[in-house]
């Protein structure tokens, strides 16, 4: 797995990606809703499995986040010490 550096502006890209989808899910179970359909049969195993590990990399990835900010303050909390009054 490679690592990727990505900007804000990226990773809100993949936020709206990821709400594209889960609006065309919505929008298929309203129209279920709107033609009096009890259900739709779907392949759903692999979607969700998919959907399992994007949640894992997402807790992952924030938890990775927040060990980078704590860094980073560290980091200049030290050069502010470090440089002195």
């Amino acid at each position: 797995m490679t690592l990727t550096p990505y900007s804000p502006e990226q990773i809100d890209q993949l936020a709206l990606r990821l709400l594209d989808v889960a609006g065309m899910l919505r929008q298929m179970a309203n129209r279920c809703r709107e033609n009096d359909l009890e259900g739709y049969t779907l392949h759903d195993k692999k979607a969700l499995e998919w959907c399992a590990a994007l949640q894992r990399w997402a807790h992952k990835s924030a938890a990775d986040l927040e060990m980078q900010i704590i860094d980073a303050r560290a980091a200049r909390r030290a050069a502010s010490v470090a440089a002195g009054p």
